[in-house]
C-alpha cells in the first residue's frame, strides 16, 4: 500500500484518494443501515411488532448494557426524556429490565433480558438477510475480503485509532 502522508503520531496514512473512497463509501452504507426504511425492512423481516424508537433503544441497550438510561442517552445524543417512553415499553414487553446501580442505589442500570436477548437475534439475522440480498449477486472470495476488511475496520476503531 503506498502512503503519502505522516499523521501526529509518527505514522504513515494511506493515500488520500482511496481513503476518500472509502469514507464516501461507508457515509453512503451508514446511510442505508440506519435510513428508517431499511430499519422498517429489518423490523418487518424479524417478525418482532416493535416501533423504530424501541428496535433503536433495544439495539443500543444491547451494545451498552448495563447502562444507566442518562448514559445511553449521551452515547446516543438525545435528551433522556426520549429514551424513557421505550424504555417502559420494552421492559412492559419483557426485553429490558432495571436493577438499582450499585455503584449508586438511586440509579438504575438498564440490560437487555433473555426475550430481549432472542428479540436482537431476531433483528440481527433480519439485517443479515437484508446485507446478503445487497451482495447475492457477489463472488464468496468478493465477500470474505470485504468481511476481513471491514473487520480490521471495525477492529481499529475501536482501539481508537
Amino acid at each position: 500500500m503506498e502512503h503519502d502522508a505522516v499523521g501526529d503520531d509518527g505514522r504513515s496514512r494511506p493515500k488520500g484518494e482511496a481513503v476518500d473512497g472509502v469514507a464516501a463509501a461507508l457515509a453512503t452504507v451508514g446511510n442505508w443501515m440506519f435510513s428508517p426504511t431499511t430499519r422498517r425492512r429489518i423490523l418487518a423481516s424479524s417478525g418482532l411488532e416493535l416501533s423504530l424508537g424501541d428496535y433503536t433503544v433495544l439495539a443500543q441497550v444491547s451494545l451498552h448494557a448495563p447502562v444507566r438510561l442518562s448514559v445511553l442517552a449521551e452515547l446516543m445524543e438525545v435528551d433522556k426524556s426520549t429514551l424513557s417512553p421505550p424504555a417502559k415499553r420494552l421492559e412492559a414487553r419483557g426485553y429490558i429490565e432495571r436493577r438499582p446501580d450499585p455503584a449508586d442505589a438511586r440509579a438504575q442500570l438498564v440490560s437487555v433480558t433473555r426475550e430481549g436477548r432472542l428479540a436482537i437475534r431476531r433483528l440481527w439475522k433480519a439485517r443479515a438477510d437484508a446485507v446478503a440480498a445487497l451482495l447475492a449477486d457477489w463472488e464468496a472470495a468478493d465477500v470474505e475480503r470485504l468481511a476481513s476488511s471491514l473487520g480490521a475496520l471495525s477492529e481499529a476503531i475501536k482501539k481508537g485509532r
